[in-house]
């Protein structure tokens, strides 16, 4: 699977005499869906491989991404080496996500990164605050540390630095090898093997193909998750997991999930979580899309949410948010989910929040609401109903009280602007065969948009 790309703007570069540096900024090429682009990077760790080890790496990116050119050097062509070392680059480009994070070859770098400060000449406009916030809301910008806390700031910077570097490069997984995204502490020695390979079905992990095959093939009698099936449509299932009562799965979730989420600190302590696990059901079995996790007695309706590369931009996030949702009204209660979120989890719950919040406003006779109300009328905690309308100027204080700001023109407003995309896939509710084990209270309604 490719992973997910971001276009960057064209920078200037100094000349550089020598090898790259660890800490220091280049620019560098990076292709972006098959095209070459200027993009300023710094380089995070180097390692050396061999001759044999670098036509291993290469081979993998080509079979992997299929659309990306390989620059092969002359010398690469030729028998291997047994004595030759290649010198890899670790690097973090400037402003994206670490999902993005690679290893390069030293032919990428073409040059320092400028340290000149962009000039007025070069088309930058000042930003107002009201547009900032917009701008930091919609675009989804990365949080630096200077907004942080002192202790909030301290922590992830000793995170980043644990995990600065991805251990795996590749996971087997079924009929799919995924590109992965992040570092995740898989035990040793499976931390350090480049291409792992998991069982679909008990999701058992091996770091040889025969040992994987054999097992796939001949020991593993799984077919599902465990657990109870909750929700059955078509071709898709739910699995409601206890990590009390099916801990060793529940933990091998949890670190193929890490594969593709960049703060999840839950991995081996999971008794007191649920868990959700979305597949898509053939004759063969059920095959893991992806999950949600809900911790127990706590005012969260979700802690963590990963669907697999494969399977996204098929409306499966929002399918399992609207899942965690519909669980917390037959509850009785208002859930939010757990934060930080992600910056694809921030993408799918902002446009879930928006559809929902404008369905029910349009459905209004007032101009304006008050944001509890409102939240009693979605579902959705009076939190999060302020972050989503704030940065569109639609939250006012009041006595102690947030006021939405309701009216016809601010909703059309709204929806002109693109804001609400309905989700592709709606939650029937005939469909879930769930009851609360404990309610918090009487079951409450959730709001139907079209």
């Amino acid at each position: 699977m490719r992973r997910p790309t971001t276009r960057s703007r064209s920078h200037d570069t100094d000349s550089m005499d020598g090898d790259p540096e660890i800490g220091e900024s280049y620019v560098v090429t990076r292709i972006t869906n098959g095209v070459p682009e200027k993009t300023i990077a710094i380089v995070v760790a180097t390692k050396q491989v061999t001759d044999d080890q670098l036509r291993l790496i290469r081979a993998e990116k080509e079979k992997l991404q299929t659309n990306t050119p390989i620059e092969v050097s002359e010398s690469a062509k030729e028998e291997p080496n047994p004595t030759a070392m290649h010198t890899l680059y670790y690097i973090h480009y400037e402003g994206m996500d670490r999902r993005l994070d690679e290893w390069a070859e030293r032919n990428r770098f073409l040059g320092f990164a400028s340290s000149e400060k962009p000039s007025p000449s070069m088309g930058i406009q000042k930003v107002t605050r009201s547009q900032r916030r917009i701008d930091e809301e919609f675009n989804h910008l990365p949080v630096g540390y200077e907004v942080m806390g002192a202790t909030v700031a301290k922590l992830e910077r000793e995170y980043e630095e644990r995990t600065k570097v991805r251990n795996i490069e590749m996971v087997t997984l079924g009929r799919w090898e995924i590109d992965t995204w992040y570092f995740a502490p898989y035990p040793a020695p499976f931390d350090q093997t480049v291409h792992l390979f998991v069982c679909e079905y008990c999701l058992m992990y091996f770091n040889d193909i025969k040992l994987y095959s054999r097992h796939v093939k001949l020991a593993c009698r799984r077919r599902t998750p465990p657990g109870n099936e909750i929700y059955r449509k078509g071709n898709l299932s739910v699995f409601e997991v206890s990590g009390y009562q099916d801990r060793q799965y529940a933990q091998f979730l949890c670190l193929l999930s890490k594969l593709f989420m960049d703060h999840k600190t839950l991995y081996y302590d999971v008794e007191t979580f649920l868990f959700y696990v979305l597949c898509e059901v053939d004759n063969e079995g059920a095959h893991i899309v992806g999950n949600f996790s809900k911790e127990l007695d706590t005012g969260n309706n979700l802690a963590c949410i990963m669907i697999l590369p494969p399977y996204q931009r098929k409306g499966y996030g929002k399918l399992l948010i609207q899942l965690s949702y519909e669980l917390s009204s037959r509850e009785g209660w208002i859930g939010t989910p757990e934060k930080p979120l992600s910056d694809l989890g921030k993408v799918s719950y902002r446009s879930y929040w928006w559809w929902v919040i404008l369905g029910t406003l349009e459905n209004m006779e007032t101009d304006t609401v008050r944001a509890s109300i409102l939240s009693e009328e979605t579902g959705i905690a009076s939190a999060d109903i302020v972050s989503t309308l704030y940065p569109m100027q639609m939250i006012k204080s009041w006595k102690g009280d947030h006021i939405v700001r309701a009216s016809k023109r601010v909703v059309e407003h709204c929806r002109s602007l693109g804001l609400v995309r309905p989700p592709s896939l709606l939650l029937d509710e005939k469909c879930l065969r769930w009851e609360p084990r404990r309610p918090r209270g009487p079951p409450r309604t959730r709001p139907k948009h079209k």
